[in-house]
């Protein structure tokens, strides 16, 4: 992954430390390297290999490990965004399109497509399902009596009433065949080994993709998200009316292993171990609504500052979420970095940079933003209230990376000094 715009947007030594950090951990943990060195399974005892994957890592996910299984693939399908440029170069892989990050009826046809190809399996087959963020949206069997327009609404109303992508997630899969565990009746009795890369804060299995083989344990006040976050009547009716739990027999999942292979942590661990000097590390379950992720980092930021009295680096992960008021062009990313930005003040001296690893920040064309004392944006209030950070950072404050091929949320890494 290369940051496209990297020579217009690294203006100081500050700007390209920041950025080339950046670079460096997404081309380290690339899920293609990942994959090829996790992958260690003896396949020579099943009859029939099947690998089918969904999400903005499926492919790369694939390449990983094509090498050590392509002679013994019965069937190998992906569901990739339908905006991802088709570099197939596998004659046995099927490349499969869907749309992100709401769903379409391409993304159910290539759903019902790819599960066909994987039907009437035996104990002595094998099915490796490949999971990544973006997963929800890309690969979705509706229930009965659920359009794609409802799901589609209802995940609207929930994103821009500042749902995250737990609440999100939780209900997607109850208008769902394929959500919370339900996929598993489609693979019985068959051996299935997945791999996830994390999207989500706590690595919750159950949430990455709407846990397609994972089935929730905990009890979950579902009523209390559809009331909250779905503020349409007619919509919020429905919701409680169509929401349907997962009563499937625990046999379905007792030859089901899931296991995640990269996450949020991983590269947030390695760029604080990769810093110069004086740094910090805040985590890498950062979540939230902007306002009070902001409110928060400034305030650590301060009080580390007073008890350091030193210049330092910081960094941290996870995915917030934001109030969507206005009509302008933005993601999360931009409009957190933009906060810092209004709320710092005078006397502070810094550098706030906020990227997506998937390279695309909410319904813009950018992956993130940063922005620092050198930074000159007019009518700030104005962008903010239009959610339009997008704009309020296009001068020399949007990072451009296209399409990266990974997702494990957010980065947020900076600079903080008086």
């Amino acid at each position: 992954m290369t940051i496209l715009n990297n020579d217009q947007i690294s203006t100081n030594d500050k700007r390209k430390y920041a950025l080339d950090l950046i670079e460096e951990a997404i081309k380290k943990f690339s899920p293609e390297n990942v994959m090829s060195k996790k992958f260690d399974m003896d396949i020579s005892k099943y009859d029939k290999i099947y690998v089918i994957g969904f999400g903005k890592a499926a492919f790369k996910m694939y390449t990983g490990i094509r090498e050590k299984i392509h002679n013994k693939i019965k069937y190998a399908g992906i569901i990739v965004p339908e905006d991802e440029v088709d570099s197939n170069k596998f004659s046995e892989l099927e490349i499969l399109k869907g749309s992100h990050p709401f769903i379409s009826q391409i993304s159910v046809d290539s759903s019902i497509k790819l599960m066909s190809n994987i039907e009437g399996l035996h104990e002595n087959d094998l099915v490796i399902v490949l999971i990544s963020g973006g997963g929800s949206a890309l690969f979705e069997i509706p229930e009965n009596n659920i359009s794609v327009d409802n799901i589609m609404e209802i995940s609207k109303e929930i994103m821009n009433n500042g749902g995250n992508i737990y609440d999100l997630n939780i209900i997607r899969s109850g208008i769902s065949r394929v959500k919370n565990g339900k996929m598993a009746k489609y693979l019985y009795p068959a051996r299935v080994v997945s791999y996830i890369i994390s999207d989500v804060f706590f690595d919750d299995m159950s949430i990455i993709a709407s846990g397609p083989l994972v089935k929730r344990k905990d009890e979950v006040d579902v009523k209390k998200i559809i009331q909250r976050y779905i503020k349409r009547d007619d919509l919020k009716i429905f919701a409680l009316n169509n929401y349907r739990p997962n009563t499937l027999d625990e046999k379905y999942y007792s030859n089901i292993q899931n296991n995640i292979v990269l996450n949020n942590r991983t590269f947030v661990d390695y760029i604080y171990k990769n810093m110069d000097g004086n740094s910090i590390c805040l985590g890498s379950n950062i979540n939230g609504d902007i306002e009070n992720v902001s409110n928060d980092i400034l305030e650590i930021l301060r009080k580390t500052y007073e008890i350091k009295n030193s210049a330092f680096w910081f960094v941290c992960g996870g995915e917030t979420t934001v109030m969507v008021k206005g009509k302008g062009i933005g993601g999360r990313n931009e409009e957190l970095v933009l906060k810092l930005f209004k709320k710092s003040q005078k006397n502070e001296h810094f550098l706030y940079l906020s990227f997506g690893t998937d390279g695309i920040d909410g319904l813009s064309p950018a992956a993130g933003g940063i922005v620092d004392n050198s930074t000159k944006i007019d009518n700030i209030d104005e962008y903010l209230q239009n959610n339009d950070s997008y704009h309020a950072l296009m001068e020399n404050g949007i990072i451009t990376t296209g399409r990266t091929g990974n997702n494990v949320s957010d980065i947020i890494l900076g600079y903080y000094s008086r």
